[in-house]
């Protein structure tokens, strides 16, 4: 039998390595492009929105935040986005004391494991200060915040038009996808008093531009700096003078970050007439994309692979 060429030695490794560690890397690693921000929840009211939340990426353990809400809760969703998830780590969320039970599975999940635990609290929030605590397993990673968003009612209050959005959207540059999209279906009238747009975006990096429109109107430049702490933004905006007759949209766009997550995007529209009777409508849950490996991804393990192969060659 002729003897084997130690090229081939080496090619047959470099295979075999690149065998071994794509699996590695779509099960244990990459966790998908995640899922576009979406409408969770929209409606009339005569009352408004409330959303707050704080305060970065600290890997304290219990994360607590304070909440002080208004009489009337109709609606409340509470949010705990989570770096470097992995299948063996835990979360338990309490609410004034209450535990909601604990987790092992995020709601949204993408990129290299920034993940979002999403909960409906509307019966477990009240009017005054509430605290809200987490307690969490999770060797290298932690909660860059815990952020709630309430729709409250109040006779007292013009009527309030309200879209509530949420996801976690991977923009980087390993997938190439650059920005993002969401409108907020539905016809405005003239006759507006005030508007706001909340958005909450995690992992941005001060320096790296990004860029954040509202109906192509540019709202702020390197808007994911870690402003509201490390690794996360909430911002509110004053939309009034910028809105159209239906169909707003907000744009999120990565520029120069080479990840950047947009988790929630918020409209609020207060008219100065009635526009049509109160109602809410919650939608449906939406699940995460799937996990498989982007091009360039593989393309990095295969260039590290060859690259090792040929070293240990050189050496030989």
């Amino acid at each position: 039998m002729a003897e084997q060429h130690p090229g081939d030695r080496m090619r047959i490794m470099a295979f075999l390595i690149i065998l071994m560690l794509i699996p590695i890397a779509s099960a244990g690693e990459w966790r998908g492009e995640g899922t576009p921000l979406y409408i969770i929840a929209e409606g009339k009211i005569h009352g408004g929105v409330f959303m707050a939340g704080g305060h970065g990426y600290t890997r304290e353990n219990p994360y607590e935040e304070y909440f002080d809400l208004p009489e009337g809760i109709e609606y409340a969703r509470l949010y705990v986005p989570m770096w470097n998830y992995n299948e063996d780590n835990w979360l338990e969320v309490k609410i004034n004391n209450e535990s909601l039970g604990r987790r092992t599975v995020p709601d949204y999940v993408a990129a290299w494991g920034v993940a979002n635990y999403a909960y409906t609290v509307t019966d477990k929030v009240s009017a005054g200060k509430n605290k809200v605590s987490v307690n969490y397993y999770n060797p290298n990673g932690a909660p860059y915040s815990i952020v709630l968003i309430a729709v409250y009612k109040d006779e007292t209050l013009p009527q309030t038009r309200f879209w509530i959005s949420e996801g976690n959207d991977a923009l980087s540059y390993v997938t190439k996808r650059n920005s993002a999209d969401l409108v907020f279906s539905g016809e405005i009238p003239k006759e507006v008093k005030k508007a706001s747009l909340w958005t909450m975006i995690i992992a941005g990096t001060e320096g790296e531009m990004d860029y954040l429109y509202f109906n192509s109107n540019l709202l702020g430049k390197d808007v994911g700096r870690g402003k509201s702490g490390a690794y996360f933004d909430l911002d509110r905006w004053d939309v009034k003078e910028l809105l159209v007759s239906s169909n707003n949209t907000v744009r999120f766009e990565r520029g120069d970050e080479a990840y950047i997550h947009p988790f929630n995007a918020v409209l609020s529209v207060e008219y100065q007439l009635e526009q049509g009777e109160d109602y809410l409508d919650i939608k449906d849950q939406s699940a995460s994309k799937g996990r498989s490996v982007p091009f360039a991804v593989i393309a990095v393990l295969v260039a590290s692979v060859i690259f090792f192969a040929y070293r240990l060659r050189r050496k030989k």
